[in-house]
């Protein structure tokens, strides 16, 4: 199951605000994602949706009320999932320390990159690993990948690009992967064209498939993009696997 993610943030559906687009990012890195502009209902919200991390506006300038204060009842509550506190530049640094003390895990000043709010939220959500038809498991903690070749698990040894192209496709499985969105999800702001793009969709292929000239997990779909045919299943990572993932 994909992790949860509630968004909580009074311009989160205003369109001149980039925090309007983090709902599509996050979906497109594979979670679950539930929003809000409503700081009055967001604590009721947070028990209905049970959502495994939390990105709080630390202020709500159109209602008055703090983000802080929704944090410090959430925590009275028990309820133990991260939180991401957005802070504008002109915050000061002591609504930052009070968002702390009220239990808040992370912040992230904005005007920012989603990328990086993105960033945020994979490292504070827990450990784990993907495995994927009982023959690639993927860490996307540590970054490494191992593939079962002959009844072996061997390590693959992948560049950071490779690794962010098949986070994007594993996180996607199942859907049809647009080359323009899998390019702006793995390369940013770099222009690359399509034939580079099939180039490393080629050498992801070396690395994992029994065959990469009959592919049988990343599938092409001819002038459109790609999509990720395997079967990925959430696991835990035990002390074993911390060691040695495959």
């Amino acid at each position: 199951m994909p992790f949860k993610i509630l968004v909580i943030d009074d311009y989160i559906y205003d369109k001149t605000d980039t925090i309007s687009d983090l709902p599509a990012l996050l979906e497109s890195a594979g979670y679950e994602v539930a929003t809000t502009a409503d700081g009055e209902t967001a604590y009721d919200l947070v028990f209905e949706y049970k959502p495994d991390l939390i990105v709080l506006d630390i202020r709500f300038g159109r209602q008055g009320k703090l983000g802080i204060e929704i944090c410090q009842a959430i925590r009275e509550n028990d309820y133990r999932a991260p939180i991401i506190l957005i802070t504008a530049v002109f915050t000061e640094t002591e609504d930052v320390l009070k968002g702390f003390k009220a239990g808040a895990d992370d912040y992230v000043k904005k005007p920012c990159d989603n990328r990086e709010i993105l960033a945020r939220i994979r490292a504070n959500l827990p450990p784990g690993i993907e495995e994927i038809d009982d023959r690639i498991r993927v860490d996307f903690d540590d970054q490494r990948v191992c593939v079962k070749r002959n009844g072996e698990w061997q390590e693959m040894h992948l560049q950071p690009l490779l690794f962010e192209l098949l986070r994007a496709l594993v996180f996607n499985a199942g859907r049809i992967m647009e080359s323009t969105r899998l390019k702006d999800l793995v390369f940013g702001k770099d222009d690359i064209s399509d034939d580079a793009l099939a180039v490393y969709i080629w050498r992801l292929r070396e690395k994992l498939e029994p065959d990469p000239h009959h592919p049988a997990y990343i599938e092409t779909i001819r002038g459109v993009g790609y999509r990720f045919s395997g079967r990925p299943t959430r696991a835990r990572r035990g002390t074993s696997q911390r060691r040695n993932p495959c």
